[in-house]
């Protein structure tokens, strides 16, 4: 699926996994705790650059968007509003600083996200 990506930055700061973040572990963050410890490859269109990742983090925006992230439903943060009432940037998916660079990313734009086995 295509969803607006953002940096999550945060490094040294505790993940809902309670993992420190650093920027060597390629990570992500979707909105959903049964996500939680699944392995997606992230892909920046324009780029072509792929990476594969771990979720280790829950956002960003919402916590239990199952819908969109297992459904194939849109984001729900795309409406501009989070289940809290609180305005979003639209985002579907949060890349931890390793995934940002591998893809070569610049400002919050678009990449494609899937689950791997």
């Amino acid at each position: 699926m295509i969803v607006i990506a953002t940096r999550e930055g945060l490094v040294g700061g505790i993940t809902s996994t309670g993992w420190k973040i650093d920027t060597l572990l390629p990570f992500v963050a979707l909105p959903s705790v049964n996500a939680l410890r699944r392995f997606v490859r992230v892909t920046n269109p324009r780029t072509q650059k792929s990476c594969l990742a771990v979720v280790m983090d829950v956002g960003p925006w919402n916590e239990h968007d199952d819908d969109y992230v297992f459904k194939g439903e849109r984001p729900a943060a795309e409406s501009g509003i989070d289940t809290r009432g609180r305005h979003t940037n639209k985002a579907g998916i949060d890349l931890g600083e390793y995934v940002w660079r591998a893809l070569g990313m610049e400002g919050n734009t678009c990449v494609a996200w899937e689950f791997v086995e």
